[in-house]
């Protein structure tokens, strides 16, 4: 498959990386759509929220999964991220636009990211992005790891849920989608 033509910026691989952590941030919370914006423009009140759900969260991580794994070069420079229009987004560059990301939303205040979740469905949330995106088989859905953790608190859990997905889902196409928590 080939990436359509389109504008590839920095600043969208930052929106895509920041609103789908905090999708998976509230959906893990019990919130099946959430009023979000990228982590940027908290507190401007001239840039709104918008209802985001679980199809603009499974977008984002398919579109960062795609730019990751076809050498998606971006269309702008960004100089303040030392990036130049032509350059691909790489894992290393992903992981530091991640890194930066995340680290907005722990320094948001409790309007933009509930501070109760800043140390448990937050980093959650963050491991199924990043496996999701720098996994090299793509998931067909980042909602069934969304649900086999709903109601889960424990990072070193959810990572084994996270492992038990992929594994299946690259030895036999097989997807986990039963929350063992409400068997």
């Amino acid at each position: 498959m080939l990436l359509e033509p389109a504008p590839r910026t920095v600043r969208g691989a930052r929106d895509l990386i920041s609103v789908a952590l905090q999708y998976g941030n509230a959906f893990g919370r019990g919130f099946q759509a959430a009023a979000i914006k990228p982590a940027d423009y908290f507190g401007n009140d001239d840039e709104l929220y918008l209802m985001e759900d679980m199809a603009t969260g499974e977008m984002r991580v398919s579109v960062l999964w795609e730019w990751l794994h076809k050498g998606a070069c971006f269309t702008a420079d960004d100089p303040a991220g030392g990036v130049r229009a032509g350059d691909a987004l790489t894992p290393a560059l992903f992981d530091r636009i991640m890194e930066e990301e995340y680290g907005k939303l722990l320094r948001a205040g409790n309007r933009d990211v509930h501070d109760d979740s800043k140390r448990t469905t937050l980093p959650i949330a963050r491991e199924i992005v990043e496996r999701c995106v720098r996994n090299a088989v793509k998931a067909p859905w980042c909602i069934d790891l969304l649900n086999l953790n709903l109601n889960n608190h424990d990072l070193g859990r959810a990572r084994e849920r996270i492992e038990a997905y992929f594994a299946a889902l690259e030895r036999d196409g097989t997807r986990l989608t039963a929350n063992p928590d409400l068997a």
